[in-house]
């Protein structure tokens, strides 16, 4: 009777590093995404001076790795600041909005919070992109792809680079 027990508490202590690596795989490849995600947008003149601003709400490891990619780093001459935050009361006005899976259920807050800011909103949700999110990050075929909704981009007054549309999974009008 000991044996099955065993077997299954030796399955587990097995699998742990391996889930432990495929989740710090998805932040890295997220955070490159984001990062690379600077070069197909372009933001308005008045979002031009001061830091480049990438706030991460709710996904902390992602704005970990975000600050490992773009140390030292800038976007034009602006320098890259990225700021991990807990709750929609510290959103400021930033150039880049990244949503946590969690934060998603309060979505409606958020795009209210932002409403007015030239933001680039990226989320990690199934079906937000239909709810204001100009980009979404989706698992298919077991890697993370993104979904684009250049209608949610050009309100907030971005200019898209065409070239993106070929790297995205999904495209909506």
């Amino acid at each position: 009777m000991k044996q099955p027990i065993i077997l299954k508490f030796i399955l587990v202590l097995y699998f742990i590093p391996w889930a432990v690596q495929v989740n710090a795989q998805e932040e890295k490849y997220i955070g490159l995404f984001v990062y690379n995600f600077t070069k197909f947008f372009d933001w308005p003149e008045n979002m031009k001076s001061g830091n480049f601003t990438i706030e991460v709400l709710g996904h902390e490891s992602v704005g970990d790795e975000l600050i490992r990619l773009t140390s030292g780093k800038s976007i034009g001459n602006q320098p890259i600041v990225i700021k991990n935050i807990n709750s929609i009361d510290q959103i400021t006005k930033c150039n880049i909005l990244f949503i946590g899976h969690w934060q998603s259920r309060i979505i409606n807050d958020i795009l209210t919070k932002t409403n007015g800011n030239n933001t680039l909103i990226i989320s990690e949700s199934e079906g937000i992109l239909d709810k204001g999110t100009a980009l979404n990050f989706v698992i298919r075929d077991n890697s993370i792809k993104f979904e684009i909704n250049l209608t949610n981009a050009k309100n907030r007054g971005l200019k898209i680079d065409p070239r993106i549309r070929e790297l995205a999974y999904k495209v909506v009008e």
